[in-house]
């Protein structure tokens, strides 16, 4: 084998590599747009947002007026839900804290500190819970 055979298989292989990479990437922003957009749809609005349901049932306004309130009852409870799951959670990661902290130096504690309140910043972004609606 000589020294141009082996350059056309490194050359082959690297373009192998680059292919799937590029192929990988694609994929990749392909599946997180989608993520997006899932997430964004479902945070818009009510969790029950009786403007779907006008669009895509075509209700009327006599059932418009007897969804709404169902719908307004069944977000709140949402919301509350998601408002006492992020409480449950920051007390489970403050737990978590305090019982890691006594076996870590002060800059690791440190360190910890920062990483739960980041999660903790994520978790908030993520439930974005807003005030119930009131009647």
């Amino acid at each position: 084998m000589n020294a141009i055979d082996r350059w056309k298989i490194v050359l082959t292989l690297i373009a192998i590599f680059v292919a799937g990479g590029v192929t990988g990437g694609l994929l990749t922003i392909r599946a997180g747009k989608y993520q997006m957009l899932r997430r964004s749809e479902l945070r818009s609005g009510t969790s029950f947002s009786v403007d779907r349901w006008l669009a895509n049932l075509r209700l009327t306004p006599e059932q418009d007026l007897k969804l709404r309130p169902i719908a307004q009852q069944a977000d709140n409870e949402l919301r509350n839900l998601y408002a006492l799951n992020l409480r449950e959670i920051d007390g489970i990661l403050d737990r978590a804290e305090d019982r890691i902290n006594p076996i870590l130096q002060l800059d690791q504690q440190q360190r910890l500190r920062q990483m739960v309140e980041e999660r903790k910043q994520y978790l908030v972004q993520w439930f974005n819970v807003p005030e119930p609606h009131l009647p």
